[in-house]
């Protein structure tokens, strides 16, 4: 394996690591995965010739880490431990995957370690209360792995000085198409498909829709979740374009695929949303190439607003002083 630090203007920097079959490039700027190549066929949404332009202006979240918080919470408030608390609304009325200020606008400290079979970048820093508004200051660390099992490990630290409440995931949008088409031609595959329905104001009920039970099947290509006739789903199709959607699978474990390749998802959070891009038109720039259905984010997380859902139940809650620790794993696997 071999690496290469690139740094260009803003203080961004590109860690470019090679195996003998693919390319992963992270960057500082909110520990995001710039780029993920196999056979020169780039498998996620991104930009590293730009990335100093690229990644300070763009509202899509790409690539990068999300917190404190990943997702929405209603009206942007919450009680926790009997106290009110109001934080940005910036999807208003909602807040959205941690605020304007978050960790994905953050440039991280790191240090990338070398060994013969994988690459560890070690990415670090704080939140504070006062500038976020959530309840303490907050440590993180962020340590992504790429080995020769061409596997993106991701893996989450935190510690809290107050209860609080963190939700971390990784925003990445995923095309294994080689010709950048849209991905309706892919296909997601689990044991279990519980897809959690939105409401009226874009929050998830806890009524799931059984996707397995409905098609009969364990894998679902997703031009048929958009093309359903069945009233519920295409409801919710219709409410987002797409799937902006909370999932609960299998053992957390989950495989989207294409004709090509297959990428293997294995989470210890609760959920997981698919977002498949269903708006890219919010970014007046001639770096927007993008088109609905561009990519599709599998974002590993607890339910989103799960702390107006599941009150002090909410798995998102983070005691004082109490390591969080969380894993989540991407690896890619070719087709004979």
């Amino acid at each position: 394996m071999h690496v290469i630090i690139e740094q260009q203007t803003n203080g961004i920097e590109l860690i470019k690591i090679s195996t003998k079959k693919t390319k992963v490039v992270f960057s500082n700027y909110g520990a995001s995965i710039v780029s993920w190549k196999i056979d020169d066929n780039n498998i996620v949404l991104g930009n590293a010739v730009e990335a100093d332009e690229f990644y300070p202006s763009h509202p899509f979240f790409f690539g990068a880490a999300v917190g404190r918080y990943a997702g929405r919470i209603e009206n942007g408030q919450f009680i926790l431990n009997g106290q009110s608390y109001h934080v940005e609304q910036n999807d208003a009325p909602h807040h959205l995957h941690g605020g304007s200020n978050g960790l994905w606008q953050h440039l991280f400290e790191y240090e990338v370690q070398e060994d013969h079979d994988e690459v560890r970048v070690i990415f670090t820093a704080n939140l504070q209360s006062t500038t976020d508004h959530f309840p303490g200051d907050i440590d993180v660390k962020i340590v992504y792995t790429y080995d020769t099992t061409d596997t993106w490990t991701i893996e989450y630290f935190a510690k809290s000085t107050e209860d609080t409440l963190f939700n971390p995931t990784n925003h990445v949008y995923f095309n294994l198409n080689r010709d950048n088409k849209v991905i309706d031609n892919h296909e997601i595959t689990s044991d279990k498909l519980y897809m959690f329905p939105l409401n009226a104001v874009g929050m998830p009920e806890q009524d799931v829709i059984d996707l397995g039970r409905y098609f009969n099947t364990k894998s679902l290509m997703l031009d048929t979740i958009f093309t359903s006739t069945e009233p519920a789903i295409a409801e919710q199709v219709a409410k987002v374009g797409g799937l902006d959607h909370p999932f609960e699978v299998h053992e957390g474990k989950l495989i989207v695929s294409n004709q090509d390749c297959e990428l293997h998802v294995e989470t210890d959070m609760p959920q997981m949303v698919l977002y498949t891009f269903n708006d890219p038109t919010g970014w007046g720039s001639p770096m927007n190439i993008y088109k609905p259905h561009s990519g599709i984010t599998i974002e590993t997380q607890s339910l989103p607003n799960d702390i107006n859902v599941y009150g002090e139940e909410a798995a998102s809650i983070l005691p004082a002083h109490t390591p969080f620790y969380s894993k989540t794993s991407y690896q890619l696997k070719l087709k004979s």
